[in-house]
């Protein structure tokens, strides 16, 4: 396991430091111990989450069924996707030395951020994909950690800059999961979010369970208002709002004409339809830690 990564990590309950015994392949404190596997320390209890949604046992199986590192879409939805991603990691403050990835999905953020001289944790809850992050970019300042969102194993005030892209709508209290992440940031850092917009929540019929279930396990819609609230709730404030993905430009094709001619002409010519027709497929929120 790395040195730096070593140094960044606590205790989850107790924020006590840990201390790393190779051989044994376990980082212990002086309450608990956790398992490191090909240099990922995990934080994930085994037991349930507790009643209601287990979503640590539906991401872990989730990441067994689907590998988000095969990335077959189609052209639509590619152009969207990178677009998306840029406007992401262009959200990122320059000079950003040390990054979390929360819910690191293909670990974009690490593959661009890395080679910039960036330190990047990739982490997910799901085992599999720290492993695949850390396979794909094997960076000495790139690391991989297996945890829970709500309960982060780093001190409070570590990271300058924290990624959360496509998570948020997953979680079961999006407001405790702002207050967990921005808990991690130094003062003044900046936490970015990237979420569909106004999202119509579509539910089906689960033929195992009989119950009602989201599409796609989205369990929240937001926002420009719901953002800001949610912001003042837990002590920051938004420094900064883009929509991404004009509907109208992707369903015209208009969008994957203007990718192709760089990002800066995509950017003009979607937020020009957004401030025109306001139907945006996502919107990335920067949130300042007070």
């Amino acid at each position: 396991m790395k040195d730096w990564l070593l140094d960044i990590l606590r205790d989850p309950e107790t924020g006590g430091r840990l201390v790393y015994d190779p051989s044994a392949g376990r980082l212990a404190s002086p309450t608990e111990e956790f398992a490191v596997e090909e240099g990922v320390p995990s934080f994930v209890k085994a037991e349930p989450s507790g009643e209601g949604f287990d979503y640590a046992a539906h991401y872990t199986a989730d990441a067994e069924q689907f590998d988000y590192f095969v990335e077959d879409f189609d052209p639509l939805t590619a152009v969207h996707l990178g677009m998306l991603r840029e406007t992401v990691l262009r959200t990122v403050p320059r000079g950003a030395g040390l990054l979390l990835d929360v819910g690191c999905g293909s670990a974009f953020v690490a593959g661009r951020m890395c080679p910039q001289g960036a330190r990047v944790v990739s982490l997910d809850i799901a085992r599999a994909n720290p492993r695949k992050a850390l396979a794909k970019y094997p960076y000495e300042n790139h690391a991989g950690v297996v945890a829970d969102a709500y309960r982060l194993p780093f001190a409070d005030g570590t990271f300058d800059c924290i990624v959360a892209s496509e998570i948020i709508e997953h979680t079961v209290d999006p407001q405790g999961f702002l207050a967990s992440l921005l808990s991690k940031l130094k003062p003044g850092g900046t936490l970015v979010v990237s979420t569909p917009y106004k999202e119509k929540i579509v539910y089906s019929l689960c033929i195992h369970c009989n119950r009602k279930t989201p599409l796609n396990a989205h369990l929240h819609s937001f926002d420009e208002g719901r953002m800001r609230r949610m912001a003042s709730a837990v002590g920051a404030e938004v420094e900064g709002l883009r929509l991404v993905g004009n509907k109208l430009l992707l369903r015209t094709h208009l969008s994957r004409l203007a990718a192709r001619m760089g990002y800066g002409v995509w950017r003009c010519c979607d937020g020009t339809a957004n401030r025109v027709v306001r139907k945006a497929e996502h919107f990335v929120v920067a949130f300042r830690r007070r």
